[in-house]
């Protein structure tokens, strides 16, 4: 129960609903205490015009001689002439005594101390409402009857003006203030619950933006969905931390394979060109001294030896610049240069490697096709000396929207981190850096692994890189 309470939903219905219908009440019991009001004026100058009315007939008796000016033929004349009527009509004299009642028991009672019969001596005419000795409010008429002193008076009880839904109209101030009281306690639970914790939310996710990612994790309570809002927002701030920490791993592993590439490749030009170069200058030199010493045979076969030496450096000169920037991948397209990274892999690994064409390959946009060679790059060098496989399949396409390339091998498989940054944790700093290259460009890569079913790397990249 206090979950639901707590939910989003319960609280805007407490929020919004429920102020709502306290004013809708409110307005109603206003509704209704103006239509009393109504109804009091209504029976107000109803039992006014019978009190005139009677005080016509009872003035009608006096003059014909019907009624005594003692009031003697008072109430059989006025049985005749006014009948049943609503409410209760009497009349009394100057003095306050009744002089006829509808119960017989009531005449010759003295009421001058009664507040209705003291406001009908009082003034000429009108009507008001009493409380009546028991605490009963009462609706009081009155008219005087010409030439006496005589006053008639119609009482009718207020409570029986209107129906009983009408009675609780004086619980509309109670029921406004009640309503009133609990609004605000709505209001002020839903401030505290909702505004209030999605305040703080923002605010700690605008500290996380400027970098202090212990902001995110300051509790914010408030209802259940902004809690689960906020943890969502806290695992999601540590995914990202997750990716800086994995991006500066790969950052820094690349800077170290960076600086060890190129001492691999100083050490190769110091052991290969280098030497190569050193001894071609020193058997140049010995051919010279033989055509000054007119041993041109020695010196036309060391010449020819200096030949073929000379086209070996040139060779692994053209191998080295190859593994720094592909030729091929200049001058002739993706395609061939795919077709000669495929063979140069199979000559030198014992691995089987087929390219599979799917449909007229096209050129693309130069950084697209620098991507995916070093994506294909990297994905044959870890099927050769990771997974060591022996079957390795390379498919190549396009349509309309891009180019997909897929490396499929049946050598060890691995486990895959559920999360991109966290392959850095388990080594793969490879694989992040193909994710990288395909996303930079707008693209996608997918691993797909599992044991004992080798690898398959898929990565779809655009026709061009997005424009920055």
């Amino acid at each position: 129960m206090s979950r639901w309470l707590r939910s989003l939903h319960a609280q805007l219905f407490l929020w919004a609903v429920l102020p709502v219908t306290f004013v809708i009440i409110a307005l109603a019991f206003t509704g209704v205490y103006a239509h009393q009001q109504a109804m009091r004026d209504f029976v107000a100058e109803r039992d006014l015009a019978l009190a005139r009315l009677t005080a016509r007939i009872v003035e009608d008796g006096l003059a014909h001689g019907l009624v005594g000016i003692d009031g003697n033929g008072l109430n059989t004349w006025m049985s005749q002439m006014v009948g049943d009527q609503a409410g209760i009509v009497m009349v009394v004299d100057g003095e306050g005594v009744v002089l006829i009642h509808p119960d017989r028991l009531q005449v010759g009672v003295d009421l001058q101390a009664d507040p209705g019969v003291m406001m009908a001596r009082a003034s000429h005419e009108g009507a008001v409402v009493v409380t009546g000795d028991d605490g009963e409010l009462m609706m009081v008429a009155y008219a005087p009857i010409a030439g006496t002193d005589w006053v008639v008076l119609v009482w009718e009880p207020v409570e029986d003006l209107v129906g009983p839904i009408l009675r609780f109209s004086s619980l509309a101030p109670i029921v406004a203030v009640g309503a009133g009281i609990v609004s605000l306690l709505v209001l002020t639970f839903g401030w505290l619950t909702i505004v209030r914790p999605l305040q703080r939310l923002a605010q700690a996710t605008e500290q996380v933006s400027w970098g202090d990612y212990s902001a995110i994790r300051r509790p914010t309570g408030g209802v259940q969905e902004v809690q689960d809002l906020h943890l969502a927002l806290t695992e999601m701030v540590e995914r990202i931390q997750g990716y800086e920490a994995g991006m500066q791993d790969y950052l820094s592993a690349a800077t170290q394979g960076q600086e060890a590439e190129r001492a691999r490749l100083a050490q190769e030009l110091h052991d290969g060109p280098v030497q190569d170069l050193i001894v071609l200058g020193q058997q140049a030199e010995m051919a010279r001294r033989l055509v000054e010493q007119d041993e041109t045979g020695r010196a036309r076969a060391l010449l020819e030896e200096i030949r073929r030496a000379e086209l070996e450096t040139v060779d692994g000169l053209r191998r080295i610049i190859g593994a720094l920037r592909p030729v091929y991948l200049e001058d002739l397209g993706f395609l061939p240069a795919l077709e000669m990274l495929a063979r140069q892999t199979a000559e030198r690994t014992s691995a089987q490697v087929e390219l599979e064409k799917e449909g007229a390959l096209r050129r693309f946009a130069p950084e697209v096709e620098l991507a995916a060679y070093r994506i294909a790059q990297e994905a044959l060098h870890n099927a050769v000396q990771h997974a060591q496989a022996e079957h390795i399949a390379v498919r190549v396409g396009c349509d309309a929207e891009g180019l997909t390339l897929s490396i499929v091998d049946d050598g060890v498989s691995f486990e895959l981190p559920p999360r991109p940054d966290l392959l850095t944790r388990s080594g793969h700093f490879g694989l992040l850096g193909m994710r990288e290259r395909a996303t930079r460009l707008g693209g996608t890569l997918r691993v797909d692994t599992a044991p004992g079913a080798g690898t398959r790397i898929t990565a779809r990249l655009p026709d061009r890189a997005p424009a920055t």
